[in-house]
This record gives structure tokens, sequence and C-alpha cells, in this order.
């Protein structure tokens, strides 16, 4: 096997060499493998083709074709997908804030603040009564 054939079935993933892939990266300076525009465009109709015909797998079909990862098929679809909103029926309400890591941090934030306050108010409270205790 020549050193022209190994890197076409590194790039194609075709053992015998053969060009079967549409999709060839652009050159690249070590930091693997970049794509045009274009060639995301085609794969992701492909995806698109295979979805409406199957209902699923465009992915993985367009990682077989084009022997392209899934996980970067993956992130070309979330990068092109419009944001969809999600909306709220009326038997789910709003998901409760006290969950998870950022939870914690706020009410941490939101406690820290209460302790400042009541420091502040007892402070005041402190002098107050110095004032009247010295008034006696």
């Amino acid at each position: 096997m020549s050193m022209s054939s190994k890197r076409n079935s590194a790039v194609t993933g075709n053992p015998d060499g053969e060009n079967r892939a549409v999709v060839i990266p652009t050159e690249s300076k070590g930091r693997g493998k970049r794509y045009t525009t274009a060639q995301k465009s085609e794969v992701l109709a492909y995806v698109k083709e295979v979805n409406a015909d199957m209902g699923r797998g465009g992915a993985a079909a367009a990682s077989r074709k084009f022997g392209i990862s899934q996980i970067t098929i993956g992130q070309w679809i979330l990068k092109n997908s419009a944001p969809v909103q999600k909306t709220n029926s009326d038997n789910s309400g709003p998901k409760p804030s006290n969950t998870g890591f950022a939870a914690k941090l706020r009410r941490l934030a939101d406690i820290h603040d209460l302790i400042s306050e009541k420091k502040a108010e007892l402070v005041s409270l402190e002098k107050e009564y110095a004032r009247l205790k010295k008034a006696l």
C-alpha cells in the first residue's frame, strides 16, 4: 500500500484506498480535520433527507457515508438549528430553581445578603441603645 493510499484510507475510512467519501477535509495545521461550509451543508442536507424518510438515524447514516464522526455531525446540527422555545403545558408549572449547583450558589448569596442586612440593623440598634442609655 503506497503512502498516498494510506492517506486516502485514513481520510475516507476505506481500507481499499478508494475515495468513496464525498466530503474531504481541508488542510489543517495539526488541529484536527476542518470542513468547508459547503461540505457541512451537504452533510446536513443528507441528514435531513434521511431523517425525513426514516424519522431518525440521519446522523448515523451520514457518519457512515461521509466518514465523519457522529459527534461532529451532531455539533453541526446544534449550531445550525434554530433555538426551539419550550412551551409550558397547563399541568407542568415552572421547575423549582432550588436544584443544582447554581441554585445552591444563589441561595448562599441570598443568605449572605440577609446576614449583611441584619448586621447593619444590629449596629444601628446598638447605637440607638447606647444613645438612650447615655441619656438616662
